[in-house]
């Protein structure tokens, strides 16, 4: 039984009524009171027991004894009620941050509902969750004993199953936004398997089970969560304000998507991993899922991230603050293991992100395994639920942290975060950064990946799982019109063009989207010159890129400090043309003719392939090739017979290709690789490279090769890049003196090389092909 009306009597029960009603002042108490005396049945008895049973540390509230009351009345029949509150003007509303001082809220305080008798901003019902007969509860709580969960007594276990019925109920009434959990640390630490786990290391380890208990429970109180609906809703109405301002209000998320989200969340346990690109992303999530009326998600943050203030704030809306490493503690493992596993069985979706870190390269950088691991190794027995890993993609038309990014990769420092750099944070959004895009992924259930018979979640398995949520969340990250205008942009380095040279750059990656099937923003989808033109103000206001209006006509360009701003919008899109890119630099390796073409080509796709395996997620070598030769055929009908003409066919093809993506795709990576390279070859030979001084050095070494114009552009200069190409160069053991280590690096840098000279040439194509269009317009113009 359910209700919010101000009736808490329930229907056709003889017996004795215990009501348990849940207080957070003595104002609820009397107007509980009140309705339980109003509408009370005619020659119907009852008793009242006042519990604060969402926050027992108010003792004061705690009126009746219970243990006397059911010793009195054995036959009774219990039934939680509280009371539920809801603005008058404000239903079906999202909140504000002003709401809050207003006091509309479905959470008021003491002042609030003391100010809402007086002026009737607040209404308020009586929420009766299900009901039960003492003798049942007697009967659930000996099967609990059994089980080995362990109670003080009968009165904590009915006033367990009061909170837990009143929460029920009142989801059916303020919906699963408010589905929050309690009584955490009773539920997690009296576990059996936290307590077997605590045993087992006590026997290891040696030390007093007292002592491992203790630290338990401080593992548990610094890392969980500990919502409240207010802190749900304060949380929601700061993502909102933080989401919208300097931000379209009008984000770009499908809805039918959510119901599939709504859907899932009632069938299976889920997990979230979205991408991240900015500080706003967890405060947008949270807004998001109350804005739909989603369960909340306990967010998992870092513990720098729990800030004097911002920190319980963020701890009242579901954030996780966990440690930065706790592998060899065994004690905060079993407790962090033992959370989430209680989380999951309660259906209590988890989130974090994906990367683990922000991206400061606007492309998804690799997963971290830890956290996928150990969720993973939560869900890894037989009676566990198949958890659903479900990626989120979040892209933005322009960060508010584009600035740190760029300084960053140039060699700078990251700023640490306080409380005072957050308010700077806020009062920074105030900037037009255009709209933000959120889709969903397919989903991954784990179950596809562990062996539920085997405790240990094998490396392997963890690595696959992660790849594969890195290709779905990719797949649902969209095309953006800032990725495109940075991408032709970019494409020209610090060469200004003009609109029609921009607009028709795009227009040709548009008619490539359409025949690759690429998955576009609504902007993009409905794409037109009006729409450019606004985006570009955008960026021209942020100073991404450089509008003059001086001459005969307005020219467009990356300016020379702003080639890694602008890479960081072009690379969101990246993954979906890298294939292809690859495909086009493959064809101009080929050197022989028939079946032989065809082999060279593979080959070289496949070396450049691995070259960038830390760039991007490729599928694996067979279903690479295949993908290439899908894309080829959509592309270019005739390339099979074409290919096997040898090297004239390859030509034949890129002069047919358009447009050309391959120099626009990978010249600022290989560029960075050489950079590496080049500074690698000038190491002394019988002395091992240190990464962190090497990157330093092709720091210095990319800024004099910008002012000479010997790379294409200063987004080549970026530490990030090179931290990749160090990878390599480490896979290679180039970073280790040997003897032959000189004649090594000399082959990886003409490697480069080579690859450098090729994409010079599918640009030399592209830049003929502009050229020779700009002269034929202009010759129409001098006759007409």
């Amino acid at each position: 039984m359910t209700e919010t009306n101000k009736n808490p009597w329930p229907t056709g029960i003889k017996q004795t009524i215990v009501f348990i009603a849940d207080c957070s002042n003595k104002r609820e108490m009397k107007l509980i009171s009140s309705y339980i005396t109003k509408f009370q049945p005619s020659g119907s008895k009852y008793e009242v027991v006042y519990r604060p049973l969402r926050n027992t540390a108010l003792h004061s509230l705690r009126k009746g004894d219970l243990c006397q009351t059911l010793s009195k009345h054995t036959d009774c029949f219990l039934v939680p009620i509280r009371l539920n509150w809801e603005p008058k003007d404000k239903q079906n509303e999202s909140l504000e941050l002003i709401d809050f001082i207003a006091g509309r809220t479905t959470n008021p305080n003491r002042l609030h509902q003391f100010l809402s008798s007086l002026t009737g901003g607040l209404d308020n019902s009586v929420v009766v969750g299900l009901g039960a007969t003492l003798s049942s509860l007697q009967s659930e709580f000996a099967k609990k004993q059994e089980q080995g969960f362990q109670y003080t007594n009968l009165s904590a276990f009915i006033e367990r199953s009061a909170l837990l019925s009143l929460e029920k109920a009142q989801r059916n009434v303020s919906g699963a936004r408010y589905r929050i959990p309690h009584l955490i640390n009773d539920e997690v630490l009296t576990r059996p398997a936290m307590r077997a786990a605590l045993a087992t290391i006590q026997k290891q380890s040696g030390k007093p089970l007292a002592n491992l208990e203790k630290y338990a429970r401080q593992c548990l109180t610094e890392m969980a969560a500990t919502p409240t609906p207010m802190g749900n809703d304060l949380a929601a109405a700061l993502g909102k304000f933080m989401s919208t301002r300097g931000f379209d209000p009008d984000i770009d998320i499908d809805e039918h998507e959510i119901e599939r989200i709504r859907k899932l969340l009632k069938e299976k346990p889920v997990a979230f991993l979205f991408t991240h690109k900015s500080h706003i992303d967890g405060f947008l999530l949270i807004w998001l899922f109350h804005k739909y009326n989603l369960p909340p998600a306990h967010i998992f943050g870092g513990i720098n991230m729990s800030l004097p203030g911002l920190g319980k704030l963020l701890r009242s809306s579901g954030a996780i603050f966990i440690r930065r490493s706790f592998s060899n503690d065994e004690t905060y493992k079993a407790v962090f293991k033992n959370y989430i596993d209680y989380l999951g069985e309660k259906r209590f979706p988890v989130m974090w992100a994906l990367e683990g870190t922000r991206s400061r390269i606007g492309k998804l950088m690799p997963p971290r395994y830890g956290l996928i691991n150990y969720v993973a190794s939560a869900y890894a027995r037989d009676d566990a639920q198949d958890l659903v890993m479900m990626p989120i993609s979040i892209c933005y038309d322009q960060v508010p942290e584009i600035a740190d990014y760029d300084a960053l990769q140039g060699g700078g420092s990251k700023r640490p975060e306080s409380a005072s750099w957050f308010m700077e944070y806020i009062s920074g959004l105030k900037n037009p950064h255009g709209k933000i895009h959120v889709s969903f992924g397919e989903g991954v259930p784990i179950s596809r990946y562990i062996d539920k018979s085997n405790p240990v979640v094998e490396p392997r398995a963890v690595q696959k799982l992660a790849f594969d949520l890195a290709v779905d969340v990719n797949l649902a990250t969209p095309v953006t019109v800032n990725g495109l205008i940075c991408y032709v942009l970019l494409e020209n380095g610090h060469r200004a063009i003009n609109f029609k040279e921009l607009s028709d750059g795009i227009a040709s990656l548009l008619t490539l989207s359409k025949l690759l099937n690429f998955k576009v923003s609504n902007e993009v989808e409905h794409f037109s010159e009006a729409t450019l033109r606004i985006y570009l103000q955008q960026l021209g206001e942020t100073g991404v890129i450089n509008i003059v209006n001086d001459g005969i006509e307005s020219v467009y360009m990356i300016p020379h400090d702003s080639g890694r701003k602008a890479a960081f919008y072009r690379n969101g899109i990246l993954h979906f043309l890298t294939t292809s890119a690859i495909a086009e630099l493959a064809l101009l390796g080929v050197r022989s003719d028939g079946d032989a073409a065809m082999a060279e080509f593979h080959h070289e796709a496949l070396r450049i392939r691995e070259l960038l395996k830390y760039e991007f997620f490729f599928q694996g070598s067979e279903d690479f090739i295949q993908t290439l030769e899908q894309e080829m055929s959509l592309r270019l009908p005739q390339w099979q017979s074409l290919i096997s003409t040898g090297e004239i066919g390859a030509q034949e093809m890129i002069k047919q290709f358009e447009p050309l993506i391959g120099h626009g795709t990978l010249r600022s990576f290989i560029e960075a690789y050489l950079l590496i390279a080049r500074t690698l070859r000038m190491e002394a030979a019988m002395r091992n490279s240190e990464p962190k001084a090497l990157i330093e050095r092709a720091l210095t070494l990319g800024k004099q090769r910008v002012l000479q114009q010997r790379i294409h552009c200063e987004e080549s200069v970026s530490s990030v890049y090179f931290e990749n190409a160090i990878k390599i160069a480490e896979s290679l053991n180039l970073l280790e003196a040997s003897a032959d280590v000189v004649e090594r690096r000399q082959q990886w840098l003409n490697e480069l090389r080579h690859l450098t000279a090729n994409l010079r040439v599918l640009a030399s194509v592209s830049d003929a092909r502009r050229i020779a269009e700009r002269a034929r317009l202009e010759e129409t113009l001098a006759y007409s």
